[in-house]
């Protein structure tokens, strides 16, 4: 948090001397009425007549002094609220920003309503801190605090410590108490998180919630979650009231000791009616920053449980960046290479992949086939810089991509998931995804080859058409042909067909498998399938198996030397053989 303010140095300066300058305007209205005060006093002891001039000024002198106080305040006011949402906003911007340049590790394993609640909590809750708690609660009440003790100790040393006596004890419940405050807060921090994520989770599974009937049985779960929030919540709050009331007693024991003390001194004539006025006045303004910095305590560390849990974010490390001299990768032209690659997910854990070393020729379609978890997934992902491997390299016409940056790498690929996810946007926006500025015509192309153009002119606003939360408005046939005009409108240079068709049905298969035959044309192609029936024709067959490549080759040329496809295609054919 100081990082994000000690870039605005100039800022806080400027709240600083707006903030002096109210103090010594409220301290100045004081002093002026205790002038006025004394000469009605004297005045009338005496027998005299008020002089108009008197009067005028006194008034004249307390609305200046009021008038420019407030309009300090007010200045002060809109500066701070204007620089508490600009760090809010950094605040926002710096954890997002980290958030999705995290590996794909991280988000697989990370629940999204969990992170995005927190972010959004820490960047309310840093507002806070900045604005109503040190903005308001310390950093002026301090200053005035500090005036209004100077003017004391100037005037009288035994008033001012009179005023400072009952201090002590109200430091000491005050850390007894927030200590307590603190880690109540950060409870109700990780319960409302946990709402958060669960809320989440079923907003995004809520036609699944609603096939099995369980919607009171989520409701009940939701409920119960944000009520063992709301219970910590209310513990805070208590904790603050005791904290508050403990905090009225003390300082009115303090006011009426200087009440007492100031009275003895008028009766020994060593005090005048205006003099003690303007202790009173000045006492008032002394303890009215105590309560306020009694305020402040619990909800600095309120707030900052939330903060804290949003920079914690941003200790997340990033595994995957761009060298320090990385190069701009070339346009793919001659091949891919895999020079013995190890890749574990955990450090100490078993190795995904082992010792891989294969040579893939560009412009080749190569099909990846194997048992689940044997590695093909995590084959291609590491092709994609999605993490590096533990051991060994890849090289793209002899580059090796650590050494490249990852957007010219990125750049030259496209992706058709096996699950196609996509935006709560139009059908436009979502082709466009991979290829922003690209024209209608360039979108409408790409849904004809994906053979998605008729379906998307027969919704209600063509392709302008709202597809829903991750697209749940389309069928998950519409949401692959949408997913591979993506693709193809990215005109990619390889291209990435994780079970691009699993989830048709037979016809989809046949239309998208001609799209398909003319789009990985002139292009480096991984397909990975279960269904051998998609890939027969691929130039390239890797059969993974234990993380390794068994073999290689193709369909015909692996069925006389790979037990694992030969098992595989035995499994798939039977009814034709």
């Amino acid at each position: 948090m100081f990082t994000l303010l000690g870039a605005h140095r100039l800022e806080l300066a400027i709240l600083f001397g707006l903030s002096v300058f109210s103090v010594a305007s409220d301290i100045g209205t004081a002093y002026i009425t205790k002038y006025l005060i004394d000469g009605l006093v004297n005045a009338f002891r005496v027998g005299e007549a008020i002089q108009a001039s008197f009067l005028v000024f006194s008034a004249v002198g307390i609305f200046v002094a009021y008038t420019l106080a407030q309009g300090s305040q007010l200045l002060y006011g809109f500066r701070l609220y204007d620089l508490g949402t600009r760090l809010k906003d950094e605040l926002r911007e710096k954890t997002y920003a980290h958030y999705l340049s995290l590996h794909a590790l991280y988000h697989q394993h990370a629940s999204s309503g969990e992170v995005m609640s927190r972010i959004e909590r820490g960047a309310d809750g840093l507002l806070n801190v900045v604005q109503n708690v040190i903005g308001w609660n310390v950093f002026p009440p301090l200053i005035k605090f500090s005036g209004v003790f100077a003017v004391l100790m100037w005037y009288s040393p035994v008033i001012a410590i009179t005023v400072l006596a009952p201090l002590p004890i109200y430091l000491f419940v005050v850390k007894m108490m927030t200590s307590r405050i603190e880690l109540v807060e950060r409870k109700c921090s990780e319960k409302m998180e946990q709402f958060s994520k669960h809320a989440h989770d079923v907003a995004g599974n809520v036609l699944t919630v609603k096939k099995f009937a369980r919607e009171s049985s989520e409701l009940q779960e939701s409920m119960r979650l944000l009520t063992d929030a709301r219970d910590e919540d209310m513990a805070s709050e208590r904790l603050w009231f005791i904290l508050q009331g403990s905090e009225t007693i003390i300082s009115a024991f303090g006011r009426l000791f200087v009440l007492g003390i100031s009275g003895m001194m008028i009766m020994r004539g060593a005090l005048s009616i205006g003099e003690l006025v303007f202790f009173l006045s000045l006492q008032q303004m002394a303890y009215g920053p105590l309560t306020s910095i009694a305020y402040a305590f619990p909800r600095y560390r309120k707030n900052m449980t939330r903060v804290e849990r949003a920079f914690g974010l941003l200790e997340e490390k990033v595994q995957v960046t761009d060298a320090p001299e990385a190069t701009t990768l070339p346009p793919h032209e001659r091949d891919i290479v895999y020079d013995h690659v190890t890749f574990s997910y955990h450090r100490d854990g078993k190795s995904v992949l082992k010792d891989v070393s294969v040579t893939l020729p560009a412009g080749k379609t190569i099909a990846l086939v194997g048992r689940s978890g044997s590695g093909k997934t995590t084959f291609v992902n590491l092709l994609m810089r999605s993490f590096d491997p533990a051991q060994g390299t890849i090289a793209i016409d002899g580059h090796d991509i650590a050494r490249v940056t990852r957007s010219s790498l990125l750049n030259q690929m496209a992706v058709v998931p096996q699950e196609v996810d996509l935006f709560s946007r139009s059908v436009r926006d979502n082709i466009a995804y991979g290829l922003p500025k690209c024209t209608k015509a360039q979108i409408e192309q790409a849904a004809k080859l994906a053979l998605a153009h008729e379906f998307i002119l027969s919704t209600e606003k063509g392709y302008d058409t709202p597809v829903g939360s991750r697209g749940l408005k389309l069928s998950g046939g519409e949401r692959q042909r949408i997913g591979i005009a993506r693709a193809i409108l990215r005109n990619p240079r390889i291209l990435i067909l994780d079970e691009a068709t699993s989830h048709l049905d037979t016809e989809s298969e046949r239309l998208i498998g001609e799209a398909t035959d003319n789009l990985v044309k002139g292009r480096t192609t991984f397909i990975i399938a279960h269904r051998l029936s998609t890939i027969l024709h691929a130039d390239i067959i890797l059969v993974f198996a234990n993380g390794s490549i068994e073999a290689q080759g193709t369909h015909r040329q692996l069925l006389r030397k790979s037990e694992t496809y030969r098992l595989l295609s035995k499994a798939q054919f039977r009814d034709k053989e």
